[in-house]
This record gives structure tokens, sequence and C-alpha cells, in this order.
């Protein structure tokens, strides 16, 4: 991955939009982040890891703590980082700004999370959205995390000047730091912690057991089994004489329940004689109920006759005011009937005018159909103009092409007839030539001399003065090649010719068939012309079109005016007497409704006074008042009949208790409820007895149960613990190594972390060293597995780290660093970051460590690395041209200016 640019604002200690184009610096330079401490160097970095996982460098700080505290309240938070991965341009970009929320005005927050690709040199939105999903695209695109980003981007170089002098324990933990393997460590103190927890369950297990036997007063478990097996016996016993108290209990119970029957039946004697008392007390209340129910039901046998005749009565009325008004409405009707009928003349009118609409309407339709004619006639004659036009023009097309096909078949025919002259001389221009090269045979000789090639008379390879060929020989050679040549020309002349014959033949054809066609359209261009005359001797002066659809309109509307005004006016009529029908079976009807309401009034009158005298009634009763709601008359017929019912049961209930009681006396239900309850005690002293004798018999053989349980479970239990404490202290490191399980592990991860470093370092120097780990066992306490040793290819041998000089040990602790990135990234997918940033460590260095460390550094920008060197330190300001100055501005942000000379 190698930086484009990255933009701030808002963001640490710059306040406002600040961009770091690391294009202006160069292709893949040694540059310097310089600046007054706390400037916002390391800050640079931090926006980078910002805008990509949303996190500063390591994931310690977020918004909260990476936000400006100059920055205004309406100021945006912003990152915005562009880079280079395996040919791709990528963009990631992050803001955070606060706005009053709409009502309340409370502030609330809002964020954009976004990553971009560079595709046809636009921007090509990848993802946005959730901070999450943003961060893990960065995480797919990069294939590191945020820590391991930035383990690999930003190298602390005195942190790996440390790991490499410390011992294994110290390397443990800065391991544990750098490369996030604490999983090891608590994988054996884990199961350190298991190893306690089994002794202490064995413990426990133990303790229970003891505890068991002390609840049940024994020492051991077979004395605990003899108690369980005299409990069992004891129970046998206390249950035979639970069951004979419980026995007598019963026998003393059914004495009480029959005492309580026969006091319940005395009772009931004097509760009913009490209640026949109360009844007879009703007496009078009840002949007046049923005296009410009785006139009731008469004035309900009458009232139904009286509601009758009032509702015939209403009746009626409504009837004779119907009447009259139907008689008034057939009157209304009568007379527009009659006005209606007055206008059927005039509808008469406009139908007799009918025809001859329908005749004109004809007629214009016949107009119409010659006037489209006459168009299409007009239409067909520009077309036949424009035909006529396109043949004359074909036929002087192939009138000239016949013309020019004549002319090059003439000339063409000349032509062979010229060739055959000239082929026909061929055998005597032959038999010349021959003769007069017999006699110039030297010249005939030269012909086919070339210079550098011997003469076949004498030899020589120069031929300064060949010999010249004479006048008469030179012309019949040249008349010998025409021959030849008109020979070779004749089949493609003779060829040629044929083509223009048949072009001719074509072009003849051609204007037959024009002719043929002129004259086919002069014959219906005629014929066209007669059909037009024909047609405007029909259509005589209306000719044009709109005019005559115009006029056909105008009568088409005059004969619907006709139809409708007609067919309004019989329509009118015909209802008009329609409603007059209606109205006189109307009136009639109303007539009949009348003459039958008065009949079905006098027969209710009639039947009111029979129900009348039937009921004895008077007839200025108010029946009314009289009548009782259904409900009303069920209720008292209800109560009455319960009365009766209730006198009659309580004679039957008394009748039969005197009977029963008969020669019997009151019990003494107090004495001989004392004997129950003294029985039931008796029985529950003896059920008692059982209950603890079986309480205390299940909770021996309980115990007996759990403790031998817990025998057979401690066994297991102290196995298993001496397995998993053995484990546990091998893999704490009290084994024959001393190393723990972790540093087994850092030690593997860090033989990878050496032979990437030792790649750097026998570069570094000149292929001299290389750092190895120290295997073996350590004599004490000490823990080992991470010890390193510097094997010297000079001496053939390993010595100790410390015995390198500074310069060495830097050279060692840089190569360390650079290892270790490329270990992360290996492990994290094999993504390549070409960009290092080397943050401080250059401060402690002489002289003499200071220019080992720059060759250095060169010679790995040589292998295309971009490395950035963060550092306050002036003497590096001299050494490296390209830097990144951080300032600060008048309102105590910080700036950022690059300088490349």
């Amino acid at each position: 991955m190698k930086p484009i640019s990255v933009t701030m604002q808002a963001f640490g200690s710059y306040l406002k939009q600040t961009t770091v184009d690391f294009r202006a610096l160069g292709d893949n330079p040694i540059f310097l982040i310089t600046g007054a401490t706390g400037g916002g160097k390391t800050t640079i970095l931090d926006a980078m890891c910002f805008a990509l996982y949303c996190k500063a460098t390591g994931g310690r700080r977020s918004w909260g703590s990476m936000r400006c505290a100059a920055a205004p309240k309406g100021a945006e938070t912003m990152v915005d980082f562009i880079f280079q991965l395996a040919g791709t341009t990528y963009r990631f970009t992050r803001s955070q700004s606060q706005y009053a929320a709409r009502g309340t005005g409370a502030l609330k927050t809002k964020e954009t999370h976004a990553c971009y690709r560079m595709e046809g040199g636009e921007w090509e939105l990848l993802l946005s959205g959730a901070e999450s999903r943003v961060r893990e695209k960065a995480e797919e695109i990069l294939g590191l995390t945020c820590e391991q980003f930035s383990q690999v981007i930003v190298l602390p170089q005195g942190d790996f000047l440390k790991l490499l002098l410390s011992s294994s324990r110290d390397k443990a933990q800065m391991f544990q730091t750098l490369f996030a393997t604490g999983r090891w460590e608590r994988a054996a103190r884990n199961l350190k912690e298991m190893a306690a927890v089994l002794g202490k369950q064995a413990g426990e297990l133990e303790a229970a057991k003891r505890s068991i036997l002390e609840r049940e007063g024994v020492g051991t478990l077979p004395l605990l089994e003899e108690k369980e097996a005299a409990l069992r016996e004891q129970l046998v016993q206390a249950k035979a004489a639970q069951e004979a108290a419980e026995k007598a209990f019963q026998n003393e119970n059914a004495a009480l329940r029959a005492a309580e029957a026969l006091s319940e039946r005395f009772a009931a004697l004097e509760q009913q004689q009490t209640q026949r008392k109360i009844l007879e007390q009703k007496q009078e209340e009840m002949e007046a109920n049923r005296r009410r129910l009785a006139q009731a039901r008469r004035a309900a046998g009458v009232y139904p006759y009286f509601t009758a005749h009032q509702a015939a009565q209403k009746e009626l009325l409504t009837k004779r005011q119907a009447h009259a008004a139907a008689q008034q409405n057939l009157v209304k009707a009568e007379a527009e009937c009659k006005a209606a009928q007055a206008q059927l003349p005039l509808a008469e009118r406009y139908r007799s005018q009918l025809p001859e609409l329908a005749k004109e309407e004809e007629r214009l339709r016949n107009l119409r159909e010659h006037a489209l004619k006459w168009q299409a006639l007009q239409k067909q004659r520009t077309e036949h103009a424009k035909r006529m036009a396109l043949l004359e023009k074909q036929r002087a097309e192939a009138q000239a092409r016949l013309e020019t096909a004549d002319r090059q078949l003439a000339d063409g025919n000349a032509y062979i007839e010229n060739a055959q002259k000239q082929i026909s001389l061929l055998p005597r221009l032959l038999e010349q030539v021959q003769q007069l090269m017999d006699q110039d045979a030297a010249a005939a000789l030269a012909v086919h001399l070339e210079e550098g090639e011997p003469c076949p008379v004498c030899g020589a390879v120069h031929h300064p003065h060949p010999a010249q060929p004479s006048k008469r020989l030179q012309e019949a050679q040249d008349a010998l090649k025409r021959a030849r040549k008109a020979a070779d020309m004749l089949e493609s002349a003779q060829k040629r010719l044929q083509q223009r014959r048949e072009q001719r033949e074509q072009a003849k054809e051609d204007l037959s068939q024009s002719n043929e066609k002129i004259a086919s359209l002069r014959s219906e261009q005629q014929a066209q012309a007669s059909a037009e005359r024909e047609v405007l001797d029909k259509l005589g002066e209306l000719r044009e079109l709109p005019a005559i659809d115009q006029r056909l309109t105008e009568v088409r509307l005059q004969e619907k005016k006709n139809t409708d005004a007609a067919g309004k006016i019989e329509g009118r009529a015909n209802a008009a007497q329609r409603a007059a029908a209606t109205a006189k079976a109307v009136c009639d009807s109303a007539a009949q409704a009348h003459r039958e309401a008065q009949a079905a009034e006098n027969a209710a009158a009639r039947r009111l006074q029979q129900a009348l005298e039937e009921s004895g009634f008077e007839q200025q009763v108010d029946y009314a008042s009289l009548l009782l709601s259904p409900e009303r008359m069920e209720s008292l017929e209800h109560t009455i009949q319960a009365y009766a019912a209730a006198v009659a049961s309580a004679d039957q209930q008394i009748s039969r208790l005197q009977r029963e009681l008969s020669g019997k006396e009151q019990p003494d239900l107090n004495a001989q409820r004392k004997r129950q309850a003294q029985a039931q005690e008796a029985a529950a002293q003896a059920a008692q007895a059982v209950g603890k004798l079986e309480q205390t018999a299940l909770a021996a053989k309980e115990s007996l149960g759990r403790l031998r349980k817990l025998e057979e479970k401690g066994k297991k239990l102290e196995e298993e613990y001496g397995r998993t404490n053995r484990l546990a202290a091998l893999l704490s490191g009290k084994n024959a190594c001393k190393v723990p399980l972790h540093q087994f592990v850092l030690g593997v991860m860090l033989d990878d972390i050496l032979s990437s470093a030792n790649q750097f370092f026998a570069t570094l120097s000149s292929g001299r060293y290389s750092l190895s780990r120290v295997v073996g066992t350590t004599s004490g306490n000490a823990l080992g597995g991470l010890d390193l040793e510097v094997i010297d290819a000079y001496t053939g041998g390993a010595r100790a780290v410390e015995t390198l000089s500074g310069g060495e040990l830097f050279l060692a602790s840089l190569s360390l660093a650079f290892g270790l990135s490329d270990v992360v990234q290996s492990y994290s997918g094999g993504v390549h970051l070409d960009s290092l940033f080397i943050d401080e460590g250059f401060g402690s260095l002489d002289q003499e460590t200071l220019d080992t460390a720059m060759k250095a550094l060169a010679q790995l920008q040589h292998m295309g690395r971009t490395i950035g060197i963060i550092s306050h330190v002036s003497e590096l300001k001299n050494r490296i041209a390209a830097q990144i100055i951080v300032g600060k501005d008048r309102d105590g942000g910080s700036t950022v200016r690059i300088r490349t000379a």
C-alpha cells in the first residue's frame, strides 16, 4: 500500500482543512515528518488509520478524543485518505458533525462513512452507511485489523531495541502487546484454574462426606448401614400401632356422623313448622294477586278488538283523504293530456320534412365520394408525373450507355484487328532478328555481360567497352517486342470486347424496357384524364371536400333537430296520455280502497261490541290500565303457583319428619364429639410417630446413597485432578526446558519473525550477522525460550546480543521491526504495505550510529519501500531532503508544508 494523500479538518491538532500530498515527495522516498513535540506529527498517521478503521493507531482513540478541542461547534470533523494497493486506487472518508434538532433545539450528531474505488478516472462508490461496514471493507481490502495495521505501518524502533536486549519473560510481555498472543497464556492459566477448581471440588467432596456422617451421628459408612437397617425394623412396628388407632378413630367418627344426622332432622322439623306459619301470613296477598290476574286476562280478551276498531277508523280517514287527492290529480292529468295532444300536428310537420332532408343527405354523400375520387385522381396525376420524369431519366441514361458501348465496341474491334496484324508478323520478325544477331555475335554476347562476372570469351570480370548492337538489330528487336506484347494482350482484349458487347446488349434492353414503360404510363395518363372529366361532370359547381362536408353536417344536424323535436312532442303527448290513464286507475283504486276501509271499520265496530258483551265490561272502561305485560302476568302466575307449591311442600315435609322422629330423642352431640376427638388424637399421635420414623429412616437411606455416590465420585475426581494438575504445571513452565505454553507459541512466531528479519539484517550488515533464538534449558528458576543471540559469520559462532556495537544494535532492532511487519502482513493474507513509518528512536543515536542507520534506510529504499521517519532530531533535517514540516498557525492549529530540497 502506498499513501497518495490524507486530508484532515478539526481532527487532532489540525483545525483547518489540511492536506498532505505524498506524491510531492517523489517515488519511494525516504522522508522526514518533523516539527515541535506535540505539534501533530503522529496525527498524520492517526488520520490515515482513522479513515480506514474509525480509530486512531493502536485502536485506542475514537471521535471524542480525536476532535480538535479548538474547533467551533458547527465545524465538521473530517478525514479523507487516498491510497494505492495492487495497482488500484482507493479512497476512504469519514466525518462527524452536530446539528440542532427541529423543534427541541437539542444537539444531535450526524456521521458519514464511505469508501470509493477509482474507475476510468472517476470515483466509484463501493460502500457507505454504517461505520462497522466501512471498517469491514477496509479489513477486506488490506487483510489487516486496526491493531495489525498499526503494528506493520508504524514501527516504534525504540521498542524493538528493548525487545532485542530483554529477557525471555520481558519478551513475552512485549510480544503479547505487539502480536496479540495472550490467548495462549490464557489457555495455560485456564488449565491451572481448572486444576485448582478440581482440587477445590475434591476438598468439598471430602467435607460433604464428613458432614453426612456427623449429621447421622456415626463415624463410618458400615455404621451408617447398621443404623439404616435398625430404623427400618422400628418403622414396621410403628405402622402396626398406627393401623389399630386409625380403625378406632373411624368407628367413633361413624357414630358422630349418625348423631349429627338425627339432630339435623329434629332441626329440619322445627324449621318447616316455622316456614308454614310464615306462608299462612301471605294467604290474603295471594288471593289479591289471583283477582288481579283474572281481571287482566279479561281485559286482554277485549283490548285487541278495541285497538283494531281504532286502527280501522284511522285507516278509513286516510283512504278518504287519498281518494280526494286522486280525484284532483285525475282532473289535472286529463287537462295536461289534452294540451299535449294539441301539439301533435307540429310533430307531423317536423317529420314531413325528413324525406327531403334524407334525399339531400344521400346526394351530398354521393358528391363526397366523387370529391374523394377527384382527390385520389389528382394525387395519382402527381405520381404519374414523377414516374414519367424518372422513366425519361432512365431512358436517357440507357441511350447514353448504348452510345458509349457502340464507341467502345468499335475501338475494341480496331485494337484487336491491329494486334492480329502484328501477331501475324511474328515468324518473319523472329527470323530477321536471328539473322541480324548472327551477323553481330559480339553485340549479342554483350547483352548478357554483368559487371563482376567473367566474360565467356576472355574471362575478364570488368567490361568497360561492351559491343553495341547495330541500328537495324535494335529496330528489329523493338518490332519483335511489340508483336510479342500484342500477342500477350490479345486474349485480355478479346475478353474486354466480349464484356463491351454484353454491356451494349444490356443497355439496349434497358432502353427498350424504358420505352415500353413510358408508352404504358402515357396510356394510363390518358385514361386518368378521361376519368377526371367524368368526375368533374358529376361534381358540378360543388367540388371542394370541406364545403361538401360542411353542407352534409348541416343537413344531418337539421335531420336530428327535426327528429328530436318531433320525438319530444310525441313523447310528451304519450307521457301525458299514460299519466292520465295512471291517474284514472289510481283514482278508481283509491275509491275502491275507501269503500273497503268503510266496510272494515263497520266490521271492527261490530266485533268490539260483541267482545264487550262477552267480557261483561262497560263501554267506557280503560282497558289499557287493566292490562298487564306478558312478563308481569307470567310473574304473577309463577308467584301464585310457587306459593301453592311451598304450602304443599311444607305440609308434606312436616308430616314426613314427624313420622321419622316418632319415638326418638334429641342426641347429645357434645359427648359424642369428645369421644371422636380423643380417638382422632390417638390416631394422629400414632401417625406422627410413623412419620417421624419414616423421615428418619428415609434421611438415613438418602444419606447412605449420597455417601456411596460421593465415595465413587471422589475416586474419579482424584484421578482427573491428578491429570489436570500435571498438565497445568507442564504448560505453565514447570518442564525440562522451563518454557510455558504461551512462550513456546511466541517462540514459533519469533522464529518466523527472525527468518524475515535476517533477510534485512544480512543485507544491512553486508552478510555478516543474523539473529537466532537460544534453544535449551535454563538454569535456576528463570523462564526461557525467547532469548536471542547473534550468529557472526566472521567468527563462525554465536555470541550475546549485548556484544554488538551501538550501530549494529540499531541495525538489529530495525531488522527485527521490519521482520515483524512482514510476518504480520503474511499472517493477514499476504497484503504488502510498501510504506512504513518509524516513530522516533533516533534521538539517542551517536553520530556513527546515525550514519549507519541512514545507510541502512537507504538500502531499504532501494528495495522499493517508502519510509517515513517521525522525528524532531535536527541532524536528520540536514540528512533527509524530503520533509513534511508540521507547524502552527495563528489560530493555534497545526499546518503542513512539504519541502523536497
